[in-house]
């Protein structure tokens, strides 16, 4: 299951985007800023989280792109689920996209 998010610089000045990861290994994110790819970029822990310093200029978007695996947890990955994808930036508090499920068998 897939979304993409867009996400835009309504400031006054550049953001830069400095990393981006998931709240589980069953959902991976991947940024397009500027018809460029970056990522997939999956949970810390599993995998390094690489720096991505991609700057979002003012009034300008970027698309994040969230991919969940409902059968990453197997059988007992059913009923509700709620994850998220962080964005560190220069501009203060990160960002979270989230979103929730429900998994049936």
């Amino acid at each position: 299951v897939k979304h993409a998010f867009k996400i835009k610089n309504t400031s006054n000045e550049a953001v830069t985007i400095n990393k981006m990861y998931t709240s589980c290994m069953c959902t991976t994110a991947t940024l397009t800023n500027g018809g460029k790819q970056f990522g997939p970029f999956g949970m810390p822990g599993h995998g390094a989280i690489p720096r991505i310093d991609q700057t979002v200029n003012p009034n300008e978007e970027a698309t994040v792109e969230v991919v969940f695996d409902p059968t990453a947890h197997g059988p007992a990955g059913v009923g509700r689920i709620q994850r998220t994808t962080t964005i560190e930036n220069n501009a203060g508090q990160p960002l979270e996209l989230g979103f929730t499920a429900i998994v049936t068998p």
